[in-house]
């Protein structure tokens, strides 16, 4: 398997150190599954289904008239279902658990949705957002000529609480980033976007629906998986 940075684009044969040695930022390499969820999902459906058909099989199964006069049937009966209902639970509580995003990934996320949504506002406007206006300039209209947004319905915190940071610079992409886990500026941690992002093209313009027209809840997405 071959891997890449996601800020230099670096290749890599082996699995990488934490740190890309071609531009020194650090990366999050993801972890390698022997199944994916859905097959561990499948396979754990199946295992029930065919304990239920095993009970099912053992209760139609042609009995005296006196065994249902035993107690134990009935405690047998009870304690099969709570078998098969704590299985149906242990799947269950481990796909929601496997479902559940990493606060890093989600913050990397996160930041390639502002980045995304700062090109299309430069696409219109022509120009980043100052200072001044920041990221809420992506959410509010800061009465500037051409301005066609929301370009996302919401500005959020971090996974940690933080705000996102925003900077200008004069000549080149802003600075765009999580302060990571630490909630401190310029560490090791931050999260910035890919650098592309900023970019997002031209296709995304037909039919543009700016986010205050679209349904509630939904995010200005990447115009690439």
């Amino acid at each position: 398997m071959r891997y890449r940075c996601p800020y230099c684009r670096h290749l890599f044969d082996a699995a990488p150190p934490p740190a890309c040695p071609a531009c020194g930022k650090v990366m999050v390499v993801p972890a390698m599954k022997a199944l994916s969820e859905r097959q561990t999902r499948r396979r754990a459906v199946e295992r029930i289904r065919r304990e239920c058909e095993r009970q099912k099989a053992g209760l139609h199964a042609p009995v005296a008239p006196g065994v249902w006069r035993n107690p134990r049937v009935y405690l047998a009966v009870i304690v099969g279902l709570a078998v098969i209902g704590g299985a149906i639970f242990r799947a269950t509580d481990r796909a929601a658990r496997r479902s559940v995003e990493p606060p890093h990934r989600r913050a990397m996320r996160h930041v390639d949705v502002l980045a995304e949504a700062l090109g299309r506002y430069r696409f219109h406007v022509g120009r980043f957002p100052d200072a001044v206006q920041g990221l809420a300039a992506l959410v509010r209209d800061p009465q500037v000529p051409r301005w066609d947004g929301p370009y996302i319905n919401q500005l959020r915190r971090d996974p940690w609480g933080t705000p996102y940071v925003y900077a200008p610079v004069s000549n080149g992409l802003p600075v765009v980033l999580s302060c990571g886990a630490d909630k401190i500026l310029g560490t090791v941690d931050d999260i910035r976007p890919d650098p592309a992002r900023f970019d997002p093209g031209t296709e995304w313009t037909n039919g543009w629906v700016s986010a205050a027209e679209r349904l509630p809840g939904v995010t200005v997405l990447p115009s690439q998986p």
